[in-house]
């Protein structure tokens, strides 16, 4: 069982990963009315204890992939929520690109001010972002898709056996 172990670092919504909240939960467990009060300087304290002095740059840019995987998600949703709402009047939404969430990050989370500071640190993100893989993006399966083509022209056939007309 080593700490690098990434099932270790698996980010929730709130930012904690699972050792975080497990280390919490102990910290909890054992509090008295001394240390109430105090759950993340004792968090901090055992972080440090097992995995060493943690780097800020590593925590900020931690955050700022957090930040754009939340607003990749958000994007997503307003995506399929739009497309949800059948309003021939309705404007569609696009979802951002990797690219521009970056920058947004880069502004936003790590405060960066000048053009070349933001251009750097968002090429980093995109880097980043994309070697990790977005858990909102779907790899193709090629076997579901013909599957799922067979299943909709078996479908079509039937439907041509009793006169309906069906185009594909």
């Amino acid at each position: 069982m080593s700490v690098s172990d990434s099932t270790y670092w698996a980010i929730f919504g709130d930012g904690t990963s699972v050792l975080e909240r497990v280390l919490l939960a102990i910290i909890n467990a054992h509090t008295t009315r001394a240390t109430e009060g105090l759950q993340a300087e004792r968090l901090q304290a055992a972080m440090t204890a097992l995995i060493g002095p943690a780097a800020r740059d590593g925590q900020d840019m931690e955050r700022a992939l957090l930040f754009m995987r939340r607003h990749r998600q958000r994007d997503v949703c307003d995506v399929e929520m739009q497309a949800l709402r059948s309003c021939a009047g309705s404007t569609t939404c696009a979802t951002r690109t990797v690219s521009e969430l970056a920058t947004l990050a880069a502004c936003e989370v790590l405060g960066c001010t000048t053009a070349g500071e933001v251009e750097v640190t968002a090429r980093v993100l995109c880097e980043t972002f994309c070697k990790r893989g977005s858990p909102y993006e779907v790899a193709l399966d090629h076997v579901q898709e013909v599957l799922e083509a067979e299943a909709v022209q078996r479908f079509c056939d039937e439907l041509a056996e009793w006169g309906v007309p069906t185009r594909l």
